[in-house]
């Protein structure tokens, strides 16, 4: 992504460059009823719009991605949750199962469990 920034950023910034250097005129720009008019260089008064209204876009975009971004937040605090309970859940498997072996050694007669091999980890 940031070679694709270089390889248009750096032509659009050297364009910008030369369009300026190129276009130093004064121009006279009105905003009615605003202000009295104002002398301007013509570079100015064509990229410093198109500045505000890239800046402008972007908080935009900003902005409408709020919901997209509240429940991003959301999801992952629940997959933390489940993440965390599951790996409860697993370690009271494993004492579950533990218990077990060891009641079914009792039951057969030998004090000792002969599998004591902690389980094989799920594959996730």
């Amino acid at each position: 992504m940031k070679l694709v920034l270089w390889i248009v950023g750096l032509p659009l910034v050297l364009v910008a460059a030369f369009f300026a250097v190129a276009n130093r005129e004064m121009v006279t720009v009105s905003l009615w009823p605003f202000a009295d008019p104002v002398s301007v260089p013509l570079f100015a008064a064509i990229v410093v719009p198109l500045y505000v209204g890239v800046v402008i876009g972007g908080i935009a975009a900003w902005w409408s991605g709020r919901r997209a971004r509240r429940r991003a937040r959301h999801e992952a605090r629940r997959a933390d949750a489940l993440e965390r309970d599951n790996a409860a859940l697993k370690t009271r498997l494993d004492v579950i199962e533990a218990a077990a072996r060891t009641q079914a050694a009792r039951q057969l007669g030998d004090s000792t469990p002969k599998d004591t091999a902690p389980p094989a980890p799920l594959l996730h």
